[in-house]
């Protein structure tokens, strides 16, 4: 009888159970897809066996690069001798980036993203999945390949690799060309690995040396401690040096550390951030508590509805427990139906996530989901027996019959319970401001990004680059295309090499050689990328690299490590930067202007100060062509068109600048539309729970608002009446909300080296709209209200 006087209930009042159902639906997929991008940051690299035990080895020196604190180590060399020197170290594998950008196989190129060359043992120390071959020994002789499975598909289709040729071509980077052949298959690196790699290769001849990402593989119960803090006296013994001279200090970083924890130049890719684990761990938790906190003030609000049944059944002899027989079948029911609404839901947003960001939070999750689906069902039963536990509590009896009931008509509104919501949802709002407008800032003061029409093509071949003044030339002939240039990094990139220099009437310091980063480009590169100049001019377009007649730009950074304030009054200053390249220099000249700083890399580091300079045919690795607004298709086919022409065997891979820039971002990006969604959730579920209140306030009050009615009471009154107390809970809430807010967002800005303001603005607006959203909520039902015909309001009851 319960069951079907529950179904009976839920019928009767079918759009505040709706709302019931719709706002848990909602707070589930919000919280489930919180959860799983939670988890799936939380667990990067933890795929490998021995991930507990493989730390990244790093060193940082004063006089090195400007104490500079690089995920690669540039004298990998030593990690073989200190894996001898050091008993705690039971292997290691260095990752030396392969370089070129392509592959050759049967006279054609293949573009390559990622490639190392690595140690015969980076099977013993990471856990990459072999379809083919033998992880014990594959690596074990000189010329190796072992590429990925997408790699293997897009070179050689379904036919089986192993035992084929790839060779690296001749190049900027390498004298001679070298073949490998390919004797297996790995799986592609999980999405949660901070590095994935097309293939993998051993040195064709010599060990690794220079600059590599070096793991060491520690042995059971070792201390990385240790190893940091006796390797100067390790430099010590295997140099000339004593361990008093040496300044060099060493860092053990866990595996499963560097995605959330390491923010060091040239890591191998983005990493996430671990502010970000906490804003959406704020956020799934304040979600959780809006969606139950609305739910159980719905139900407590129409806890009313069901007094007749309860106080009946009391009557007939029901049992004590009637009550939460009830209500407890009413949740399950709700529940179950909001579980079917989270299914439907998180289909679309899985999708999308998928499509926008490669991430398929789904897949060997069930565990996860089936426990947050669960633990918020077990909450959603909790709240919808609060009229139970609250008629316990105030010993809600009906007098001389002694029987228990829920009175009629007796609406429970807890204002502390809306108060709770918006204030929390206030600063979701103020959170979700303020992170858009950050992420918005970042990528309009990155270069290329305002007009969006600029594309680039990343590490080109140096057979490429030789003919750069080809390419630009025919380039410039179309109508559609309207500026080309070149530069030694990407848009996104980091300009981290480092030159000595001379400068005129400029004392260096005694003790160390001083530097200043070095970024060689093409003349219209300025021009290009609309660069502000301060003082001075652009490189002239004809200029040879003659000795004396040199031309160097620098930016504001450079210019005040320089010990200057005026730009105008280090133009036309003698110049020179003295190149670390043997065979290559660089001529004598001038500066010849001075730019304000750009950022060519995230915002969330300093601008280093930057020499930019000519080099003709040298350095210029990276092509960038604009074309003209609205001719974006037409434009694209007409570089395609001189790019076969002049390079027919390689590919014609490039990317929007705008993209990199989003690439470079993304973990804000993903952030700032997650928490966009979910408190999108938020306010609608904050509004309908409103809604219903209001409903319920509206029926509770209906025979007085008849009364008022016909003793003239006007309609703007009567709305005045109903909704006043709504908005003085919202205004409360607000004055709650943005000293949180602010102190959050705060604390989050700290994580960029330039952001935008906290102006007082983002918080009022905030404020207005959660306002605005209540007010237009809540006078919606008011209006119906008001509007009713008195003599209906009079015998309502």
């Amino acid at each position: 009888m319960i069951l079907r006087f529950v179904i009976r209930n839920l019928k009767k009042h079918p759009f505040l159970n709706f709302i019931k159902v719709l706002g848990l639906g909602l707070g589930l997929t919000g919280i489930v897809f919180i959860s799983l991008f939670l988890k799936n940051e939380l667990t990067y690299d933890t795929w490998h066996k021995k991930a507990d035990r493989i730390y990244r080895f790093s060193i940082t020196n004063p006089s090195f690069l400007n104490d500079g604190h690089f995920a690669r180590f540039y004298d990998s060399g030593q990690i073989p001798q200190m894996a001898e020197y050091f008993s705690e170290i039971e292997n290691y594998t260095r990752l030396a980036p392969v370089r070129e950008g392509v592959m050759l196989y049967n006279e054609r190129y293949y573009d390559v993203n990622q490639a190392f060359v690595c140690d015969s043992t980076f099977f013993d120390v990471f856990d990459a999945e072999l379809e083919v071959g033998n992880r014990e020994t594959i690596l074990d002789d000189p010329a190796i390949m072992v590429v990925s499975e997408s790699f293997a598909e897009k070179v050689f289709g379904n036919s089986n690799p192993v035992g084929q040729i790839m060779s690296l071509p001749p190049g900027q980077f390498y004298g001679e060309k070298s073949d490998f052949t390919i004797k297996g298959v790995m799986k592609d690196f999980p999405q949660i690995s901070h590095f994935h790699p097309d293939f993998i290769v051993t040195p064709v001849q010599q060990e690794i040396q220079g600059w590599a990402w070096s793991y060491l593989l520690l042995s059971e119960n070792a201390q990385p401690e240790n190893i940091a803090k006796q390797y100067p006296r390790f430099l010590a013994d295997n140099s000339e040096q004593t361990i008093e001279e040496i300044q060099t200090k060493a860092w053990l970083q866990k595996l499963t550390d560097i995605h959330l924890h390491s923010d060091k130049l040239r890591e191998i890719e983005p990493n996430g951030s671990l502010t970000n684990i906490y804003v959406l761990s704020i956020a799934a938790l304040i979600l959780l508590l809006i969606s139950m906190s609305n739910y159980a003030s719905l139900n407590l609000g129409m806890a009313g509805f069901s007094g007749k049944f309860m106080a009946v059944n009391r009557v007939l002899g029901s049992s004590k427990n009637t009550n939460l027989q009830y209500f407890l079948t009413e949740s399950l029911i709700v529940v179950v139906l909001s579980i079917f609404l989270f299914a439907i839901i998180s289909i679309p947003v899985q999708s999308i996530i998928k499509s926008s960001f490669n991430m398929n939070l789904l897949r060997g999750n069930l565990l996860l989901v089936v426990v947050a689906v669960s633990v918020f069902s077990l909450l959603g039963i909790f709240s919808g027996i609060q009229p139970v536990i609250r008629q316990k509590l105030n010993g809600l009896n009906a007098g001389a019959g002694k029987y228990e009931a829920l009175k009629l008509n007796s609406v429970s509104v807890n204002k502390g319970i809306i108060i709770f919501q918006y204030t929390f949802t206030i600063v979701l709002i103020a959170a979700v401001l303020v992170i858009s407008r950050q992420t918005n800032y970042a990528l309009n003061n990155s270069m290329g990004v305002r007009e969006d029409n600029v594309i680039c093509f990343e590490l080109v071949h140096a057979n490429i680059q030789q003919k750069f003044d080809v390419f630009k030339s025919e380039l410039l002939k179309y109508p559609t295309v309207q500026s080309v240039s070149a530069m030694l990094e990407p848009p996104g990139g980091e300009a981290n090499d480092m030159f000595p220099f001379q400068l005129e009437g400029y004392q260096q310091g005694e003790l160390s050689e001083e530097r200043l980063g070095v970024f060689p480009c093409d003349y219209s590169f300025a021009e290009l990328f609309n660069l502000q100049f301060l003082s001075g001019i652009n490189f002239s377009e004809k200029n040879e690299d003659n000795e004396g007649s040199g031309e160097y730009i620098i930016n504001e950074a450079a210019l005040h490590q320089l010990n200057y304030t005026d730009p105008d009054s280090i133009v036309g200053k003698q110049f020179q930067l003295i190149s670390p390249v043997q065979g290559i220099e660089l001529p004598k000249g001038k500066v010849i202007g001075v730019v304000k700083d750009f950022h060519l890399s995230s915002i969330k580091k300093k601008v280093r100060p930057l020499v930019l300079f000519k080099r003709k045919n040298l350095w210029m690795i990276n092509f960038v062509v604009a074309y003209k607004e609205g001719m974006r298709h037409e434009a694209i086919d007409d570089i395609q068109t001189v790019w076969n022409e002049l390079f027919p065997a390689y590919p014609f891979r490039h990317e929007h600048v705008s993209t990199m820039y989003r690439q470079l971002y993304k973990t804000e990006i993903l952030q700032a539309r997650l928490l966009t969604i979910f408190t999108l959730f938020s306010v609608f579920i904050c509004s309908m729970g409103l809604l219903g209140l209001s409903l319920l306030i509206s029926q509770q009050r209906t025979k007085e608002i008849g009364i008022r009615k016909v003793n003239g009471a006007r309609i703007t009154e009567i709305l005045a009446m109903l909704n006043r107390d709504f908005m003085k809970w919202v205004i409360v809430s607000f004055a709650m909300a943005t000293p949180v807010a602010w102190y959050a967002m705060h604390r989050w800005l700290e994580n960029f080296a330039y952001k935008t303001t906290l102006s007082w603005w983002i918080f009022a607006l905030a404020g207005l709209l959660a306002l605005g959203i209540a007010l237009l909520t809540v006078s919606w039902q008011s209006w119906r209200a008001a509007t009713r015909n008195p003599v209906e309001a009079l015998r309502y009851e």
